[in-house]
This record gives structure tokens, C-alpha cells and sequence, in this order.
């Protein structure tokens, strides 16, 4: 009886080619860009020795080394400001907000806009839903929801023109979570 081969995956060129002439290709290339890296970085460094050596000579120092004047020192603490703010927001618990705001919604009721105000740890939420009892029930389940501290309907309006009458909402929740 003869020997099957089932080795379908198995090619009958030993050595692929192309993939090795791919691959050299690629190491050659790493290796160019990291002599030019290399060679920039010498560059670099040399006009950087070329700059303090005329700055010495002439007395001079470099602009970054020079005290900021009263309106310069203002400006920088409100950038620095700035920069804390958004990085408070960014810091903030953002998944447990929109966890908790969608996973109260259900069928009958759709987000217009979400306006999280992190200063006062509230959040202002705009919708439309199929009737006042479904707005209610959104209420009610965002209340349940260990997040908030306090869900508040602001308005609601039904919008009469529209023939299936849906109702426009505005709500306010407050967060139990302190910003860090």
C-alpha cells in the first residue's frame, strides 16, 4: 500500500524568498535610520555646545533662561491652571457616568445630550422619550442608580405637531463621586 501525504499546509518551496528578501530589506532599513538618528543627535548636540559657548562669550543667556516678567509669570500660572483642569477631567470616573445614564434608558427613552458639569459634581441630561411615563420610569431607575446622589426633573414638554406626541425632557443628577 502506498504512503498518503495530508499535509495540506506544507509548501513545496522550502525557503520563501520573498519574505527573506522582504525581511533584509526591513533590517537594513532599521539599521540606515538609526545611524541618521544617531547622526542627528550629534548635530544636535554640537550647535547646542555652539550656542552656549557664543552665549558665554557675549554675556548673554538663552531666552528660556531669562526671568519672566510680571505679565509672562501670570499668563504661564494660567496655562499651568489650564493644564490642571484638564487633567482633573481627565482623571475623572467618566465610565461610571455613562454606565449608569445608559443602562437606565431602555427602548422608550433617547438621549439628546449629556452636559457633565465636574465643578459642582452634577450632570444636566436632555431626552426624548415616548410618553411621560417613560420619562418618569428614567427618572426613577437613574435615582436607583448608586452614582447619583439626587435626580431631579427639570421640565418636559410634549410635542403636540408630532404625531406620535413624544416628550422633551430635561433632568438634573447629582454624582456621589468626588473628583480626584
Amino acid at each position: 500500500m502506498r504512503v498518503l501525504r495530508l499535509d495540506y499546509q506544507r509548501s513545496n518551496n522550502p525557503v520563501p524568498w520573498p519574505g527573506l528578501a522582504v525581511l533584509a530589506a526591513g533590517v537594513v532599513t532599521v539599521v540606515a535610520m538609526g545611524a541618521y538618528y544617531r547622526d542627528l543627535n550629534q548635530r544636535i548636540d554640537f550647535w547646542e555646545e555652539r550656542l552656549e559657548h557664543i552665549g558665554g562669550r557675549s554675556g548673554h543667556r538663552p531666552a528660556a533662561a531669562r526671568p519672566l516678567g510680571e505679565q509672562a509669570w501670570r499668563a504661564q500660572l494660567g496655562e499651568i491652571e489650564q493644564a490642571n483642569q484638564v487633567l482633573r477631567q481627565l482623571g475623572f470616573p467618566w465610565s461610571e457616568l455613562f454606565t449608569a445614564v445608559e443602562a437606565s434608558g431602555g427602548e422608550h427613552v433617547a438621549l439628546l445630550s449629556l452636559e457633565p458639569d465636574i465643578q459642582k459634581s452634577a450632570v444636566k441630561i436632555s431626552g426624548e422619550a415616548k410618553d411621560l411615563d417613560a420619562v418618569l420610569d428614567y427618572v426613577r431607575q437613574l435615582a436607583r442608580r448608586e452614582v447619583f446622589s439626587g435626580v431631579l426633573l427639570q421640565s418636559h414638554q410634549v410635542h403636540r405637531e408630532d404625531p406620535h406626541k413624544p416628550v422633551r425632557f430635561t433632568l438634573f443628577a447629582n454624582w456621589k463621586v468626588a473628583a480626584p
